[in-house]
């Protein structure tokens, strides 16, 4: 009985976290906070794959991915989803262990990324 109360409890935790972050990507300071996060980790997978950590890379790119599916609205429009459809190809590049290219693509998104979180 106790360990059906625990995982009923941890899902109910685990459930009422994922959906506060959805939450909070609906107003102005969450869609700040999860571009922001967005930006760090294609940043970091930008400098993983010039380290060529290709490892690295792929679960930077895959977080990176998550952050920005918790951004709503047209908090950046068309040149965010540009940005995410160059992190695919760096994605690709990853996977194919051209690490030179993804690294080089990765810099262009995180450039991208910089100028939209600036406001610029």
């Amino acid at each position: 009985m106790k360990n059906t109360i625990a995982k009923v409890l941890g899902a109910f935790l685990l459930t009422g976290a994922f959906g506060l972050s959805a939450i909070a990507a609906e107003n102005a300071a969450g869609v700040k906070e999860f571009m922001s996060l967005t930006l760090k980790t294609a940043q970091q997978a930008q400098a993983a794959a010039a380290a060529g950590n290709k490892e690295g890379c792929l679960a930077a790119i895959k977080q990176t991915k998550q952050y920005y599916k918790e951004i709503t609205g047209d908090a950046a429009g068309m040149p965010l989803q540009n940005a995410m459809k160059r992190l695919r190809e760096g994605q690709v590049s990853c996977q194919n262990d051209d690490l030179d290219g993804a690294a080089s693509v990765l810099k262009e998104v995180v450039a991208t990324m910089e100028r939209i979180n600036s406001g610029k």
